[in-house]
């Protein structure tokens, strides 16, 4: 009997361990990974999957098998695996729809169900799928959001044996626990989807209004969270950077069509109403509630105009002052200018334009963050560059310019004499750079991508790297 007691107070200790783990975790893909994992080490189980209710069906989220070393699902990705029918022939699928538990000693032997599908993977892979016990995911509504299924349930020798009884109602009580855990993580991220719809959806309402600058916004963002990766910026930050990103023009809504709009120089006032357009984006998000962990956004969207050396706007702040995201956002905003074509001149030829992020380090730029911006691979600054025009990337230009850094190519592009090898770079590079984007044709970004523009002649005009004049 004391042995049974203590057996029971280490599987109960376990048990509020292990739901302590499970509360904590907000990843939904890391979430779903441990549920199963440590479901696992409670019944000493070789195997397991979690399925996740969608409607009419079952989705595999997450497979874990230690004798085939298969990790699949949770936080590797989404599984390509046919789902299930939520009907009772299924034994995961009687299990979602009745709430019962099910314990099989052995599946071979089972009549109740349709274990045609384990008899297929084990015949494919080897494995003989023995012992199951399968256990609905309940939430505190009593509702089955998913299914645990544990497998070959193992001895201290390593023998495949039942699964006792008394876990049934253990892993029944963990499942519970991870139900309300899937729950709340789900809750989490579609509140974080919700949030970066609303922020693409304000960003949008800028790009309403001038189809040549359109996504902007977009390819701003995607340098700066591709400069921020390389960088090695953890994932809460990178979230920062991206809606800052995404609204750094938001306050051109605030700035007149004749300004905004206007195809030649611009009068000093009219610069002057141009520039206030930072301020009014800072403004206007710090009338949004941010989570603490976003409230940056307005602070690194609002420094965006400001300069290295200390001469940009609306702050004069210098150097270490401007926050890091809007270093990167500076050099991307600049650049993502001087490659945008607009109704009165092509874009700028790529040599010159990579020369005025280089020469300006130091003085507009971050000298840091421009040697960021030239270690992206080639390949993925090209698809930025061409997101939304017609026609695609040819798969093995990208495999050949995945090879060379924007640096790279900058030197390659200064020299005279190139090498065949240097001359392909460029061949490959430049039938995409050269194309235009015929804007009757709808070649215009949409969706999620089409969010803002940068600015009109004599506005910003990339940063202020122009104030007043033509690119």
């Amino acid at each position: 009997m004391k042995e049974e007691e203590r057996r029971l107070r280490e599987q109960i200790h376990a048990l509020n361990r292990i739901g302590i783990a499970l509360t904590a975790e907000r990843d939904l893909g890391r979430l779903l990974e441990r549920i199963v994992r440590e479901a696992r080490g409670f019944t000493r189980a070789d195997a397991g999957t979690l399925y996740l209710v969608r409607g009419d069906h079952l989705e595999c989220a997450v497979v874990q098998n230690d004798t085939l070393a298969v990790q699949m699902g949770g936080a590797h990705g989404e599984l390509d695996l046919p789902p299930v029918p939520l009907k009772p022939d299924y034994i995961s699928a009687y299990v979602a729809l009745t709430g019962k538990v099910v314990n099989i000693p052995d599946v071979y032997a089972s009549r109740e169900f349709d274990f045609e599908g384990p008899r297929r993977y084990d015949a494919l892979t080897g494995y003989r799928t023995k012992s199951m016990l399968v256990v609905p995911m309940q939430d505190h509504r009593a509702r089955t959001i998913g299914v645990l299924q544990l497998i070959n349930a193992l001895s201290p020798q390593g023998e495949v044996v039942p699964f006792r009884e008394e876990y049934e109602e253990l892993v029944r009580s963990l499942a519970s626990q991870a139900a309300v855990a899937i729950d709340n993580a789900q809750l989490i991220s579609d509140l974080q989807k919700m949030l970066g719809s609303f922020m693409e959806a304000l960003a949008s309402t800028i790009d309403a209004r001038d189809p040549y600058t359109a996504g902007h916004s977009y390819r701003v963002t995607q340098y700066t969270l591709a400069m921020a990766e390389l960088d090695g910026t953890p994932p809460e930050r990178l979230r920062i950077y991206k809606y800052a990103a995404f609204l750094h023009d938001y306050g051109k809504i605030g700035v007149r069509d004749a300004v905004l709009l206007k195809p030649g120089k611009l009068t000093s006032e009219e610069y002057r109403e141009a520039q206030a357009h930072v301020a009014y984006t800072q403004e206007i998000l710090s009338r949004i509630y941010f989570p603490d962990e976003l409230r940056e956004v307005p602070e690194v969207a609002g420094a965006h105009q400001e300069k290295y050396d200390g001469t940009g706007y609306p702050q004069g702040l210098r150097d270490g002052q401007i926050p890091r995201g809007a270093r990167m956002m500076c050099v991307a905003d600049v650049f993502d200018a001087l490659t945008s074509e607009r109704p009165y001149r092509e874009r700028m030829p790529i040599k010159k334009a990579l020369s005025i992020l280089r020469e300006g380090a130091g003085t507009h730029f971050d000298p840091e963050m421009v040697d960021l911006f030239f270690g992206l691979p080639l390949s993925r600054l090209l698809a930025i560059l061409e997101h939304g025009r017609e026609g695609g990337l040819d798969p093995e230009d990208v495999k050949v310019l995945s090879k060379v850094t924007v640096g790279e190519f900058y030197q390659v592009l200064l020299k005279e004499d190139r090498s065949p090898r240097e001359e392909e770079i460029v061949r490959r590079f430049s039938r995409y750079y050269r194309r235009k984007r015929d804007i009757n044709a709808g070649d215009v970004p949409r969706g999620t991508g089409s969010l803002q523009r940068v600015g009109r002649p004599g506005l910003i005009r990339g940063g202020g790297a122009f104030p007043g004049g033509d690119l």
